[in-house]
């Protein structure tokens, strides 16, 4: 199995990324990505632009990788709208299944942080006793 096709299965949010490489340290796994898409959606008007104004890295959180936390170090482009009457004139390209405008951690990532949010506040609303601490009934 080549490495491309590894990273497919282990990875396949990632299929919009070029992944430039995976290293491993301690309990974290990070993982070196750029896109490779010719042009970018303008997120106001729509208009596609192939016109970059600038480069930059994000850092996102995303889902584990066994039990090691995953970070997406990913080299994301700045387009230029060409839409004059566009109020964006600069925004960033968004990777789906991957980015999020000003977010810092990934799709998969925010519907587990969700899920745990809901759970553990259900958890705290059937406690008859309204306890910070844990008590018999909480477990």
């Amino acid at each position: 199995m080549s490495v491309s096709e590894l990273s497919s299965v282990v990875f396949p949010h990632l299929h919009h990324v070029r992944i430039d490489r995976v290293s491993s340290a301690g309990r974290s796994v990070r993982i070196e990505a750029s896109t490779h898409l010719v042009h970018a959606l303008c997120p106001n008007c729509g208009l596609a632009s192939k016109r970059v104004h600038n480069r930059y890295r994000r850092r996102i959180g995303d889902t584990a990788t066994g039990s090691r936390e995953t970070l997406i170090h990913l080299r994301v482009r700045l387009f230029f709208c060409l839409n004059a009457a566009c109020e964006k004139q600069i925004f960033a390209e968004q990777v789906p299944g991957v980015t999020v405008g000003h977010g810092r951690h990934s799709p998969g990532l925010g519907a587990v942080l969700t899920a745990l949010a809901l759970a553990l506040g259900v958890r705290a609303l059937t406690c008859p006793h309204s306890c910070p601490a844990r008590c018999p009934c909480c477990g």
